[in-house]
């Protein structure tokens, strides 16, 4: 069995989640739920936490071979902390029977208040986006993280919107979250896993923003303002990417 906190709780946070029982024993309000993992959200002294339980370790060898998809998504939250990059404060993981007997695992985060995922946002508030300072501000923020995390040599792997937390302010902030795939890349020049994460990122973009919006959040990603051939062939293949187009 593995049970890891964090270094920084507090005296009411350790007493919560101090073991797997006392853990999983919570509960709150269910917010999510599928057939691999639910999530709940629970208050502990007027602060509020997400507590994400697993049913597997990952899918096919992954249940059995190398770190577990719990393992993977706390080690990139750790990254993601230790380089800057916004996501929300780690507070536990642990996981059991791995091997044998029935699977468990868990992930707790504190919530980044007064946000929700961009994707739901799109759903369910579609005027918000109609706000052109928000909208401006939004994208130049997420050029600006993405940017970083890929000048760092790391790619998310599933940056899609619903993987991104957003707040309503006119200076929005924005969170990464759900991240076992992402990795480092270690060959330099290497774009195919940039290209996937801006294509991912493109996905809903080209139907929620214009071709204004589009063109404006890459050149804020790549720090320039006019296009080089170089930027056009890859603009070319993060279009592509997703209708298995593009050439490398």
């Amino acid at each position: 069995m593995i049970w890891q906190l964090a270094p920084d709780l507090t005296p009411e946070e350790r007493s919560a989640f101090s073991d797997p029982e006392t853990t999983l024993a919570l509960r709150g309000e269910l917010v999510n739920d599928s057939k691999t993992n639910f999530t709940q959200r629970i208050e502990i002294s007027g602060r509020f936490y997400y507590v994400k339980r697993y049913f597997r370790a990952g899918k096919y060898a992954r249940k059995f071979i190398g770190r577990s998809r719990v393992r993977r998504e706390w080690r990139n939250a750790g990254w993601f902390a230790e380089n800057n990059i916004p996501t929300p404060r780690r507070v536990v993981m642990g996981e059991g029977n791995r091997w044998w007997g029935q699977y468990w695992g868990v992930i707790v985060s504190e919530e980044a208040p007064q946000t929700s995922d961009l994707h739901q946002v799109y759903l369910d508030s579609p005027e918000q986006f109609e706000n052109h300072e928000w909208r401006h501000n939004m994208l130049r923020r997420l050029a600006r993280i993405v940017a970083d995390m890929h000048h760092k040599q790391f790619i998310h792997n599933d940056l899609q919107w619903r993987n991104l937390l957003v707040s309503f302010d006119n200076d929005p902030r924005i969170y990464m979250i759900d991240c076992p795939a992402g990795r480092s890349i270690y060959l330099l020049g290497n774009r195919r896993g940039v290209v996937r994460d801006l294509a991912l990122l493109d996905k809903l973009g080209s139907v929620a923003l214009s071709r204004t919006d589009r063109l404006r959040f890459y050149l804020q990603y790549r720090g320039i303002t006019r296009l080089s051939g170089r930027d056009k062939k890859e603009i070319d293949r993060i279009v592509g990417f997703l209708k298995g187009k593009a050439h490398w």
